[in-house]
């Protein structure tokens, strides 16, 4: 552990003063470590508060650029960084933002042959992906590794999310839409659109399962998706339960991300 400094005291004291997180809950997201997939819609408010609530490292993944139609729902790249990597758009905002946080940035597709490799070290790991062979690659990774994560969706004006600690033998993201080979993948949101302010709030509450479950308080979206409609203003828990026979979690499970093809291409994007 170590010790805050009276800058740090002074920049977390709104979060100090709350008896769930104190100074010893503020040392322990500074010696936390979070792997974020994708710096677009879910991913851009998930890292802005994550590195402002003082989480001591954070992994961005991303292998994308910026692009004007990003830039409405997207909050971490300004018009200034279209064609720029995400990742470095996003780099640069977060240590101004926090000096604390130390930035790692992986400028790579998560794909089955290095996924691993790159979320093995995380405390947490947050998908923020859009599309589903990428969730099914973190959620399949992350249960063979035995990492809590947390994944989320959204489309139009609603958006879905859940959380998975495969130590605690929850249910995961399979058990709810089990094997996606041969599957169309469904509507993108450049297909069905998308408002920028129901990532907004799906990307906060991602962040909010991590520093949930690093700190050991509250209530995890577990074995439930919390499924939210902002054009009704909508907010309802699905209860879903572990599936025994689940190929990624279940008894039979195997180690999906050696064997499993997850039809990956070009449109396939963070």
């Amino acid at each position: 552990m170590m010790d805050l400094t009276e800058e740090q005291i002074e920049r977390y004291s709104r979060q100090i003063v709350l008896k769930e997180m104190g100074g010893i809950g503020q040392e322990k997201l500074l010696n936390s470590k979070i792997a974020l997939v994708g710096l677009g819609a879910l991913g851009s408010p998930a890292a802005y508060y994550l590195a402002a609530t003082g989480i001591g490292k954070l992994k961005i993944i991303d292998y994308d650029k910026v692009e004007r139609s990003n830039l409405h729902r997207q909050i971490l790249h300004f018009t200034e960084n279209i064609n720029e990597k995400k990742t470095l758009s996003a780099s640069k905002k977060l240590k101004k933002l926090n000096p604390d946080c130390e930035i790692e940035i992986v400028n790579e597709q998560l794909l089955p042959h290095n996924v691993k490799e790159i979320i093995k070290e995380a405390d947490f790991v947050i998908e923020g992906s859009d599309n589903l062979p990428t969730k099914m690659l973190i959620n399949d990774a992350c249960v063979n590794l035995n990492k809590p994560f947390t994944i989320a969706g959204v489309l139009r004006f609603h958006g879905q999310i859940m959380t998975v600690v495969p130590e605690r033998k929850t249910s995961c993201y399979r058990c709810v839409f089990g094997d996606i080979s041969g599957d169309n993948f469904g509507l993108s949101c450049s297909q069905a659109g998308v408002i920028g302010l129901v990532p907004a709030i799906l990307g906060s509450i991602e962040a909010m399962e991590a520093i949930k479950y690093l700190l050991d308080i509250g209530d995890l979206i577990i074995n439930k998706i919390l499924y939210v409609d902002l054009l009704k203003v909508s907010f309802n828990f699905i209860d879903i339960y572990r599936n025994d026979n689940c190929i990624a979690c279940g008894i039979k499970a195997k180690d999906l991300v050696s064997i499993k093809n997850y039809g990956f291409d070009e449109a396939c994007r963070l």
